[in-house]
């Protein structure tokens, strides 16, 4: 959950009167019908995503463009991570691949596939696994060669989701 901070507003009466009245129609608190109010009147939060679970492409072409030369120069897992966080992004884990959070406060923005950072990619390209990422199955299948002896510089516990599962077929 992130931060709240406290804002003391001022309004005229008639305007309180109507929020109130609303935020009782809704069954909402005076509180949570501003906060909602005001989300509605925001641009759109650059995590949304559409019905199938990606995120919007007029979302994701701002921040894709961001960071494109980055992941393109990028010579290993240590430099695209500062790289990233030059940025005010990081990739963490996420499925059986990776994706892309906003360091401030840690929210989920797109999966990295989605911004031309597919985890099988970086991984051939850096040779190596994404650090303390918990498939270790894909290295072999990707690097060729034993998951038990590729690096793992941290431990890691695994993440369960729904929005990137791993499907596994019959031969």
């Amino acid at each position: 959950m992130s931060a709240t901070r406290r804002l003391i507003l001022d309004l005229p009466e008639p305007l309180f009167a109507a929020l109130s009245e609303a935020a009782a129609a809704q069954g909402r608190s005076l509180h949570a019908e501003l906060r909602h109010r005001l989300r509605k009147s925001l641009p759109p939060d650059p995590c949304a995503v559409t019905r199938s679970g990606r995120t919007e492409e007029r979302l994701l072409a701002p921040v894709r463009a961001r960071v494109a030369a980055d992941i393109g120069q990028a010579t290993g897992w240590d430099d695209l991570q500062s790289r990233m966080r030059a940025k005010g992004y990081i990739f963490r884990e996420r499925g059986g691949g990776l994706a892309l959070h906003r360091l401030s406060d840690g929210e989920r923005l797109c999966k990295g596939s989605e911004i031309g950072a597919a985890y099988a990619d970086l991984m051939r390209r850096f040779r190596a696994p994404f650090p303390g990422h918990s498939h270790r199955h894909l290295v072999p299948r990707i690097l060729g060669g034993d998951p038990a002896s590729a690096p793992m510089m941290h431990p890691a516990s695994p993440v369960w989701d729904d929005d990137d599962p791993v499907l596994i077929e019959p031969d």
